[in-house]
């Protein structure tokens, strides 16, 4: 049995890397922070510690998994933002807004938005930093009826400051707006527009992937090359666009038999690929003679039955993506040449 890390374990493992260091930097701030301040406001001895608490409690259960990276990021952006808000309120119905201009931690106000838009998908993001733009003016107004006298200097330094929040909000916006169409191009560009499965060039970046990650984790994977039998005697009998039905229902008949960590993309034509982690060559097999048994039991497009020859090939040290697919191309074609409709693995 192969060991297979995926992609997604992958990430996560990186990220921890990432944010567990974070978490405890952010923590140490807090004390710090606690310790040397000044005045010592009630914000100051109740919400520092608290904070400081919260994400050395994060980065354990962080190092422990018993919590995910979406829980960590957002406990992070909760905690700032709530913190921001109540030291601002304080800060500005204490009267010192508009009398000594603005606080050190209302500085890192703008942070909140850039942190958002890495934590939260695009357009939430600008919600939620809409919205809390929206309220640190709202307090800046409340704050500006309840000031008996306010500082020109102090209020000059306000409205720079709201000013340039707004600028600075406008450009996260925009930056929005070009991920949004980037994914979009992203997605396109490794999608097969008939069957909306991954295309070929997709599932070669996972192949060339894959290789590296055995190469370096001594691990492996199978490739599962599908040709469908006879497929220019559905096209010649019963028309192009009858054709392209039968590639999408395979597709989708394929997605049903595949496990979750398995990728499955159109490879070319007629030509289906998927790439088994966790699988081996028996294994690999059995999954392939449950796909042949899946389209003998199902009549496409309602009446015509199809069936595919399949070829397989397991990474083997030293290999190239190239290299399992000639294997995998040249155990399908054996398939063909033996009578169709079977399985052959690699010689």
């Amino acid at each position: 049995m192969f060991r297979w890390i995926s992609d997604h374990e992958r990430q996560e493992t990186q990220m921890r890397g990432y944010y567990i260091p974070l978490l405890i930097l952010g923590a140490a701030a807090a004390l710090i922070g606690r310790l040397m301040s000044s005045g010592e406001t009630w914000v100051d001895f109740v919400f520092l510690p608290a904070m400081s608490v919260s994400l050395s409690l994060l980065a354990v259960l962080l190092s422990l998994r018993r919590v995910s990276i979406t829980t960590v990021k957002l406990s992070l952006l909760g905690i700032i933002c709530i913190y921001q808000l109540v030291s601002f309120s304080d800060f500005t119905f204490a009267g010192r807004l508009y009398t000594e201009g603005l606080s050190a931690t209302a500085l890192w106000f703008p942070v909140v938005f850039p942190v958002a838009f890495v934590f939260l998908p695009a357009w939430t993001a600008l919600r939620f930093s809409v919205f809390f733009y929206l309220l640190t003016v709202l307090i800046g107004l409340l704050g500006f009826y309840v000031t008996p006298q306010v500082d020109q200097r102090a209020l000059n330094t306000v409205v720079q400051f709201y000013l340039a929040s707004l600028a600075f909000l406008y450009t996260q916006a925009i930056y929005a707006r070009y991920r949004e169409q980037y994914v979009d191009m992203h997605q396109i560009a490794h999608t097969d527009p008939l069957t909306r499965i991954a295309n070929r060039r997709l599932m070669q970046d996972l192949l060339e992937k894959s290789c590296e990650v055995a190469r370096t984790e001594k691990t492996g994977f199978v490739v599962l090359l599908i040709d469908l039998d006879h497929f220019k005697r559905i096209n010649d009998l019963y028309g192009h666009s009858v054709g392209d039905q039968v590639l999408r229902e395979v597709a989708s008949l394929l997605q049903g038999v595949l496990r979750q960590e398995q990728s499955l993309a159109r490879w070319g034509g007629e030509e289906f690929m998927v790439l088994a982690p966790k699988t081996d060559m028996h294994q690999a097999q059995e999954l392939a003679k449950r796909i042949a048994g899946s389209l003998a039991s199902t009549k496409l497009v309602g009446q015509l039955e199809v069936s595919a020859s399949i070829g397989l090939a397991t990474y083997r040290e030293g290999d190239s993506s190239d290299t399992v697919v000639r294997r995998a191309d040249a155990a399908m074609y054996r398939a063909k040449a033996s009578g169709r409709n079977r399985v052959e693995a690699e010689a």
